[in-house]
């Protein structure tokens, strides 16, 4: 394996490594400090357009202009403050792509956080593919598989009988993944099934996961004309036309932001391939593989519990162009305007609340039993 494709696969791994021995120099397993900052739930939103209030939004101004978290906290490490309400509700701005697992790692060494019991709720928006769902829609994970550790060759010099560019490392050619690949563990569980680069795909709770779906899957979500017009784009794509709703389903996170319809077709198979067939591509993103990843380590240091993670993606864009539309205009278009950005924002707020007020309003019950 040549050092570029050492560092495509193990890069952000061999960091949070890193940083864990670094940080537990500083602070000890035994280091938490007699005043504990113990959040009940933590919202991670991966990035933030301007200010927190009054402008065009990202992914936290929602939770904070609503959940009035209005109280900050200053970490170091992480580039913005914590913020709460001080009751019991807290919220962070993670980064984006995989290095956002820097930034969770930071918090959670800080010694007055104690997040052993905390419930956390990644709130963003990602791409739909048009052949699983539309825009505006809700999605909990119940997977997150990871795109990055792979072998590319540029579109221009694949040989005429590949399909696109990328290959699973341990691999030769696309549509395979190598033989030592393993089922998904549980949350918090790891082994190395992935051609030496480590877990690709990891199973977040799936009774938490049930569980949120179930408390939403009735909340209504924004729709409109704009919304109702892009959809109709999709003429060829029956789930593409239903309206938004709220459902379960699979993220593939890599690092770059990809898009088109050859590019879609090597996400849905990596998803397939990685999953054994039980898993489908429902959302893109560029965040869940390094949150999951600094999950399982903090797990196995004791610092949080993994079963407590939960991932809500709303999908603000397609991943492909609709028929007829060039994937270079569709990419730029959306980039622009998309009529998705802020119903895809709002609905993640409307539907991750809910899960959040029954996690703080039972809290004596879900402090020491995971739902």
């Amino acid at each position: 394996m040549s050092q570029k494709d050492s560092f495509a696969g193990k890069g952000v791994r061999l960091f949070c490594s890193l940083l864990v021995a670094f940080v537990l120099l500083l602070f000890p397993l035994s280091g938490y400090g007699a005043d504990l900052i113990q959040p009940k739930v933590l919202v991670i939103a991966t990035y933030e357009t301007g200010k927190d209030r009054g402008d065009v939004p990202g992914e936290l101004q929602y939770w904070v202009e609503r959940e009035h978290l209005d109280h900050a906290i200053k970490v170091q490490g992480i580039d913005h403050p914590i913020l709460t309400n001080g009751k019991g509700l807290y919220a962070m701005i993670s980064g984006t792509t995989s290095r956002s697992a820097v930034q969770m790692m930071a918090l959670a060494m800080d010694p007055r956080f104690d997040l052993r019991q905390t419930y956390f709720l990644l709130s963003g928006i990602g791409g739909a593919d048009p052949h699983q769902v539309t825009i505006a829609s809700a999605v909990w994970i119940r997977r997150v598989v990871d795109g990055d550790p792979a072998f590319e060759i540029d579109s221009r010099e694949t040989p005429a009988s590949w399909p696109y560019g990328t290959i699973a490392l341990g691999t030769t050619e696309p549509g395979k993944v190598p033989a030592n690949v393993d089922s998904a563990p549980a949350a918090g569980v790891s082994d190395d099934g992935a051609g030496g680069v480590g877990r690709i795909v990891y199973n977040l709770n799936p009774s938490l996961v049930d569980w949120a779906y179930q408390l939403t899957k009735a909340v209504k979500l924004p729709d409109d004309d704009a919304l109702a017009a892009q959809r109709l784009r999709f003429k060829d794509f029956p789930n593409a036309q239903l309206k938004p709703s709220v459902l379960e389903g699979d993220s593939l996170g890599t690092d770059h932001f990809w898009h088109g319809a050859i590019m879609t077709r090597w996400a849905e198979d990596w998803v397939r391939l990685y999953t054994k067939g039980a898993g489908s591509l429902t959302v893109s993103d560029c965040e869940d593989q390094g949150i999951v990843l600094a999950m399982q380590e903090l797990d196995k240091l004791g610092r949080i519990d993994a079963r407590r993670l939960l991932v809500l993606r709303t999908t603000s864009n397609f991943v492909m162009p609709p028929p007829g539309v060039s994937a270079e205009k569709s990419l730029f278009d959306n980039l622009a305007s998309s009529p998705g950005y802020l119903p895809a924002l709002d609905a993640n707020y409307r539907v991750g609340s809910v899960v959040v007020s029954a996690i703080l309003q039972n809290w004596d019950q879900y402090k020491n039993q995971v739902p």
